[in-house]
């Protein structure tokens, strides 16, 4: 087997420094302006981008975005809760979007960050206490006050007759040690009845860091792999070759780099989702962009777009002023607001995972789908 060295492409820009900010949004005098009717009415006439095919390669005809439920309805109910998930499947969500930790008796519990504090009554790391006598007894701050569910209890609300068409995106929190992870979620997984059909062609991994490649490979063939990224670049140089997907930041989609990266996917047959989309304009976007998912913590959000979509498409997807002056009127689409972002999150990345420098060995993109024997 032939190996190849990857390194982090070197940027010889500078990041400029921040002014302190409480917002990154558009001032309220151009709020108004771009709520006003004089806008929103305002269709141009440019045709929107090129639609993608499908990464099969055998239809070249636009499909309809899926959208994906961010933590689950995030915006309505405390994140990574089943409460969560089951409103985001009643809003209509094709899939749910989750995030994978492991606790000190090695129980897998669907949660964000790797402390508990942010939202719910309970302190410390989560990898360092135990299910059974103390993380099952947290509840989130947020009301309705709701317990950590487990990966087991996530499956199970997507075995329901109502759910199997919902997909399940795991994001791989880069604080686990990818092989005991997977191990454990292959078990998990492996221990559902009927799982080869039922529950395998729904669940994706969602990846950081390129550690966690060849494990993922070679513990779970038949899950397709998402590289999760802010930074296009990274997204080239160390997953392009061994991911069938990415989910990448909506901001860095809809640069220069953005553009040019959608249309290399469309090439290569690989899959896009972006995130985290709650506004209408920047879901229309995607819409116009024919890629997979919209990751959104507003489903029922974007359940009204789509039907809008499915009754005129032409009207419901045409640019108009509105769509093309937005992203000036925000910090956040800007250079040095996601090179920052990026870096940042690199440098956590590498400070919790190692170095992104490290030896990939060749990998087939196939997908192992499991026998049902």
């Amino acid at each position: 087997m032939s190996a190849k060295i990857i390194s982090r492409p070197e940027s010889t820009l500078p990041t400029p420094a921040l002014s302190p900010s409480n917002s990154i949004g558009p001032s309220p005098a151009f709020s108004t302006v771009l709520q006003s009717p004089a806008v929103s009415e305002f269709e141009l006439e440019n045709p929107f981008d090129r639609l993608e095919v499908s990464p099969d390669g055998k239809n070249d005809h636009w499909q309809i975005p899926e959208c994906w439920g961010h933590r689950g309805a995030s915006a309505s109910f405390p994140e990574n809760t089943k409460a969560s998930f089951v409103e985001a499947c009643k809003a209509g969500a094709d899939g749910i979007e989750t995030d994978i930790h492991i606790t000190a008796d090695n129980v897998l519990v669907m949660f964000h960050d790797p402390e508990l504090h942010r939202t719910t009554n309970g302190k410390g790391l989560i990898h360092k206490q135990p299910w059974a006598g103390v993380l099952e007894h947290v509840r989130t701050t947020k009301a309705p006050h709701q317990p950590i569910p487990k990966f087991t209890e996530v499956l199970e609300i997507l075995l329901q007759p109502e759910n199997l068409n919902v997909k399940l995106n795991i994001d791989c929190k880069v604080e686990n040690d990818p092989t005991k992870l997977f191990t454990l979620i292959k078990g998990v997984v492996e221990g559902f009845e009927n799982w080869q059909t039922k529950l395998a062609p729904r669940l994706i991994l969602g990846l950081w860091h390129p550690k966690f490649i060849t494990p993922a490979v070679n513990i779970l063939p038949y899950l397709p792999r998402y590289a999760i990224s802010m930074s296009i670049d990274q997204c080239r140089k160390y997953f392009f070759d061994v991911c069938h997907g990415f989910s990448i930041m909506y901001t860095a989609l809809a640069s220069t780099e953005g553009s040019k990266f959608r249309k290399e996917c469309q090439e290569k047959g690989k899959w896009i989702c972006a995130w985290t989309v709650n506004d209408i304009e920047e879901m229309k976007s995607c819409g116009r962009w024919g890629i997979r998912s919209v990751i959104s913590d507003k489903p029922e959000l974007w359940r009204e777009i789509r039907k809008e979509i499915e009754t005129d498409r032409a009207k419901a997807l045409k640019p108009t002023l509105q769509s093309y002056i937005q992203p000036f009127l925000s910090a956040k689409y800007y250079w040095f607001h996601r090179e920052r972002l990026a870096r940042e999150e690199t440098e956590y990345l590498e400070r919790e995972g190692g170095t992104f420098d490290i030896i990939i060995p060749e990998i087939s993109l196939g997908i192992a789908r499991p026998s049902s024997q």
